[in-house]
């Protein structure tokens, strides 16, 4: 791969690589989020669309006792997962594996997760404006992958009483929530994501256990911007999940 088509970003003020295409898909704030929203230990866990390894990274950054696998369909989204991998030096803590997580679940089920965590396609084909860019496009949109298929694959690959974690559209919670409680994946936790305090809800970021019923904790709302001198600036909440005790904002 030439070096000039990606760029290399710095996660926890430099404690964390990713190698990232220059153009393509890059990593948005959904799985820095979602890694300062689950909270350790991980113990031995799957990301299922890793990616180039943001939310994996993270994860394991935040519990040095962590292991994972992150599987990505992509095949340059999950090279750069490998370079990432060796830059952060996780060779013997993280494992890439490059396929459909559909016909990988049966190979993998054989050793349960603790946790399955992702940042999943979730705009539904049709809706929305589909980027042109084919790999945006698959990181973004069902194209590949829907709610029902992954939320299937979760349940299959979660031990009794793991966890799931997911950041996903707020517009499709119900969707989510539904499909959670068909699967005996109880809802445990929940946090509406708002871009400002007087605008709706765009992200949701929820925690389910499986085979293990639980009483949904709706937490307080995470506001991520507001208005000063005329500017868009982070909160003080979001910039010490996203600076001072979590990762930087990818440049």
């Amino acid at each position: 791969m030439n070096p000039d088509d990606t760029t290399v970003d710095t996660l926890l003020r430099g404690r964390v690589t990713l190698v990232q295409p220059r153009r393509g898909f890059r990593s948005s704030l959904d799985p820095l989020l979602l890694a300062r929203f689950l909270t350790p230990p991980h113990g031995r866990f799957l990301d299922i669309g890793c990616g180039t390894g943001a939310l994996s990274f993270t994860l394991l950054a935040d519990d040095p006792s962590a292991t994972g696998v992150g599987v990505e369909l992509q095949e340059r989204l999950a090279r750069l997962a490998g370079l990432g991998r060796a830059r952060n030096q996780l060779d013997d803590r993280f494992q890439v594996v490059e396929g459909d997580i559909r016909a990988l679940a049966v190979g993998l089920s054989a050793t349960p997760f603790d946790l399955v965590a992702t940042n999943p396609p979730f705009r539904v084909t049709g809706h929305g404006v589909r980027s042109p860019d084919g790999e945006r496009a698959r990181a973004n949109h069902e194209v590949t992958l829907t709610l029902a298929e992954w939320l299937d694959c979760a349940a299959r690959l979660l031990r009794p009483g793991g966890r799931l974690g997911v950041v996903y559209a707020a517009e499709r919670l119900p969707e989510l929530l539904a499909g959670m409680n068909a699967r005996e994946l109880s809802p445990a936790r929940l946090r509406a994501v708002h871009p400002f305090a007087d605008r709706p809800a765009v992200r949701v970021l929820v925690e389910a256990h499986r085979q293990s019923r639980r009483t949904l904790v709706i937490e307080p709302p995470l506001v991520l911007h507001e208005a000063a001198e005329g500017e868009a600036k982070f909160t003080a909440e979001a910039q010490r999940l996203l600076e001072a005790d979590g990762p930087e904002v990818p440049r």
